[in-house]
């Protein structure tokens, strides 16, 4: 029993990492952009819902407003 109580620990400190970091504010020229997304829901009333996000950074773009509006 002592052996699974480890196990526990580290995967719930994991989580509470994971999720820290992704709360980390974002600089002022870069957005979150979907790369991988998938349909959910049925046929008639079916929604999109992103997978993946990567963060992505506008600072060397010509214009940099459009690049955040690509997000």
């Amino acid at each position: 029993m002592w052996i699974f109580k480890p196990s526990i620990l580290i995967s719930v400190l994991a989580v509470v990492l994971l999720t820290a970091s992704s709360e980390i504010p974002l600089k002022k020229d870069e957005i979150w952009k979907c790369v991988r997304w998938r349909w959910a829901g049925t046929p008639g009333q079916s929604q999109v819902l992103c997978v993946e996000w990567n963060k992505r950074d506008c600072s060397n773009r010509l214009y940099p407003e459009i690049c955040k509006l690509s997000g």
